[in-house]
């Protein structure tokens, strides 16, 4: 029986908007995830959002609320184990990344390329284990980007993020 992955541009479209926005988020994504924040997005409302994911995501007194770093949950240390683990399986797809590799946004982004390869072992394999990872902190992660986010719009990201991680369950 052959194993139904989640949809590649569906994670491609949440690794996106759990990175560091750069430029405004694109309407079609807005839409797709059902979020009301940002219709008529200007220039404040844009640096209101980077400043919002600077507190929730890099630095905030006295300590970041949602960091997206899955080793943060598992092992309440950056760069675990399991952060070295997911380096060298990137690694093994010639995958290389500046940010740490267990960043909620490296992971999905990830995923989605095992997604939309062909689901036969060893790529089957290596996406349950990445999609395992994800399982076991995103709901904490998620949960609390929902408590302590103040725009709506990273509520609105976490709560896809629930539906289309909750599809592979």
């Amino acid at each position: 029986m052959e194993e139904r992955c989640l949809d590649a541009e569906e994670l491609k479209l949440l690794s996106r908007l759990f990175a560091y926005p750069e430029a405004p988020p694109a309407a079609a994504d807005m839409a797709q995830i059902g979020a009301e924040w940002g219709k008529g997005l200007d220039n404040g409302a844009f640096r209101a959002l980077q400043a919002e994911y600077v507190r929730l995501f890099i630095n905030a007194l006295p300590e970041v609320p949602c960091p997206p770093y899955g080793s943060v949950y598992l092992e309440g240390t950056l760069m675990g184990e399991s952060t070295v683990r997911l380096k060298n399986l990137y690694a093994r797809y010639g995958c290389q990344t500046d940010e740490m590799a267990d960043h909620i946004a490296v992971e999905l982004e990830f995923l989605a390329l095992l997604a939309a390869m062909k689901a036969e072992a060893p790529v089957l394999e290596d996406y349950r284990f990445v999609l395992n990872h994800l399982h076991r902190w995103t709901p904490a992660f998620l949960a609390k980007v929902e408590e302590h986010d103040r725009l709506g719009f990273y509520g609105a990201v976490s709560r896809y993020a629930q539906k289309v991680l909750g599809a592979a369950r």
